[in-house]
């Protein structure tokens, strides 16, 4: 079995523990959001089965980690609390994660992979950077709703909580967004190489 594996099934195993001793124990509302996080790291699983594509392994396994860091680390182990950086790390982690995301929702889109070929790379790089900052915008959203109605602390009560974690969004969008235009525009192996040899693809495709 693949480390990669072996990580993501070790986190999942977390999440059932934790998650199954957390309800024993009563506590409904946290024990059911470890198990729908657990829910969650099936995710690459369930875009395989959808569209009958592979993400690779190691990307897979950093979306498993983040929800842990998420979810786990910080909800459960309370490290938003004792970590003041713990919050900034994950929303700036997230740019990346958002970003690669995009691109893999572009790829499957562009199923001949014809942006690629033509050499739309300022097109694709567009798409993976407002697809990343979008997500962030969301996120916060989300952040907002569930402590309006949730009656949550994610936001802090802070505005300038909310506008560090848009910022450490964006900032990671643009970089992830910049590199893949660099290695795509100079040819090199990228995160677009994975996923096309992953799928074993004859189209000729550059990157």
């Amino acid at each position: 079995m693949k480390v990669s594996k072996i990580i993501m099934n070790a986190c999942r195993l977390i999440f059932i523990v934790n998650g199954i001793w957390i309800l024993f124990l009563g506590q409904w509302g946290k024990g059911l959001g470890l198990l729908g996080s657990l829910i969650l790291t099936f995710l690459p699983e369930a875009y395989r089965w959808l569209t009958k594509k592979k993400v690779p392994g190691k990307a897979s396994m950093w979306y498993v980690i983040f929800i842990l860091g998420c979810q786990w680390l910080g909800t459960y182990l309370r490290l938003y609390d004792s970590l003041f950086w713990w919050d900034i790390l994950l929303h700036f982690s997230s740019g990346f994660l958002l970003g690669y995301i995009g691109l893999v929702c572009l790829m499957s889109l562009d199923s001949d992979y014809s942006l690629f070929k033509n050499k739309k790379y300022m097109i694709i790089t567009l798409f993976i950077f407002t697809f990343s900052v979008t997500g962030a915008a969301i996120w916060e959203m989300c952040e907002f709703l569930a402590d309006q109605i949730l009656s949550s602390f994610t936001q802090l009560g802070s505005l300038k909580d909310t506008m560090e974690d848009i910022v450490c969004g964006i900032v990671s969008a643009f970089l992830f967004a910049s590199y893949t235009y660099i290695r795509l525009k100079r040819e090199k192996p990228s995160s677009v190489t994975s996923y096309i040899r992953l799928n074993h693809t004859k189209e000729n495709v550059k990157e």
